[in-house]
């Protein structure tokens, strides 16, 4: 199985999918579409490392504006998912930033069936929740349809890599700082313990 998970920015894959990275280390890749910073990259390596994952790619386009040339972003990300030929891809729900609502919509293209030889149809294609906005201004008929199951290690070690970005860190009541407590009433209502919410889009098992 090979998972790719493309991330707007650094921080992004472990928001969604960090219970993910640390279930199937071996399995996933993370793919960070916006170039960080020197402070953000240091952050991501030791989230990386807590999670436990080894292959991540840097495209390094300008953040906050990944989408200006959306012809040249889905070229690229067509290129990416053709080297790594994914059996899943994972895409941000797009949300209130308009990088996330780039990267949905080119990811969703570079997932898409094509008549180009050498395109990489990617069998399953699921959309993963960023608990930093409450609002959405992109309509959207996705709903949270696919829960992964998880361990109380791989919850922790979402929040333990959560906890290296201390240059996004938000104090008081906020989603990103009760991810654990998220984690656990998704999963109970499932008859589980823990797991991360996604949208399934597309679904393939051969």
């Amino acid at each position: 199985m090979r998972r790719v998970v493309l991330a707007p920015h650094c921080d992004d894959e472990t928001l969604g999918c960090g219970g993910l990275l640390a279930k199937y280390p071996g399995e996933t890749s993370v793919v960070v579409i916006a170039m960080p910073d020197d402070v953000r990259r240091k952050e991501f390596n030791v989230a990386k490392d807590i999670l436990g994952y080894e292959s991540a790619i840097f495209l390094g386009l300008c953040d906050g504006n990944i989408g200006e040339d959306m012809h040249r972003l889905v070229g690229i990300l067509d290129q990416v998912v053709s080297d790594m030929r994914p059996d899943e891809l994972y895409l941000p729900f797009p949300s209130m930033h308009q990088d996330h609502i780039a990267a949905y919509e080119a990811g969703i293209r570079a997932g898409r069936l094509s008549m180009s030889e050498g395109h990489w149809f990617t069998p399953s294609l699921y959309v993963y929740d960023v608990a930093a906005y409450d609002l959405s201004l992109y309509p959207t008929d996705l709903k949270w349809d696919f829960f992964e199951s998880l361990r109380e290690d791989d919850i922790d070690k979402k929040v333990d890599a959560l906890s290296a970005y201390s240059s996004q860190a938000v104090t008081g009541p906020h989603p990103i700082n009760s991810v654990k407590q998220q984690a656990a009433v998704i999963g109970n209502a499932r008859q589980i313990d823990w797991a991360e919410p996604y949208s399934l889009v597309r679904g393939v098992r051969v």
